[in-house]
């Protein structure tokens, strides 16, 4: 199992380069703060990839744009508790993006193209929570999924 892993983890390395060229560090796991997650999701193989790891985290987080479902990146995040502490700000890279946070309820703020948006989850151990956020946004601002 744990060679299982380390294949699916040097995958998803592989894979962030050459499918975002420019792109620095999309789809590489990091743990700010403690919390490990990963962003990215354009194109097949790069979905697949992080599908693969999906299991390794219990959030998900999905953006698009609302009407046309063109995935939208560089969305800036804020995770807190119910508390108000944040325990997570970062980008993400690409239109999935996955956490993995101890359980318990959260606060998720999502923000792109000028516009906020706010939704709470419950976070539990054994199954992947998923939030979908969607904006409204020109064509130019959202990528085609593939």
């Amino acid at each position: 199992m744990k060679l299982k892993k380390q294949a699916h983890w040097i995958l998803v390395l592989s894979l962030s380069g050459p499918l975002l060229a420019g792109a620095a560090d999309s789809n590489q796991p990091v743990a700010e703060g403690g919390i490990p997650h990963v962003s990215g999701g354009f194109g097949l193989e790069e979905r697949q990839a992080l599908s693969d790891v999906s299991g390794d985290y219990n959030l998900k987080l999905v953006f698009a744009a609302k009407g046309s479902g063109a995935y939208i990146a560089d969305v800036k995040l804020s995770i807190a508790d119910m508390k108000g502490q944040k325990i997570l700000e970062t980008i993400s890279n690409g239109p999935w993006f996955f956490a993995k946070l101890a359980p318990g309820r959260y606060k998720t703020t999502a923000e792109a193209a000028g516009q906020s948006q706010v939704q709470q989850v419950t976070v539990g151990s054994g199954r992947l929570a998923q939030l979908h956020f969607y904006w409204h946004m020109s064509d130019e601002m959202a990528r085609d999924p593939n």
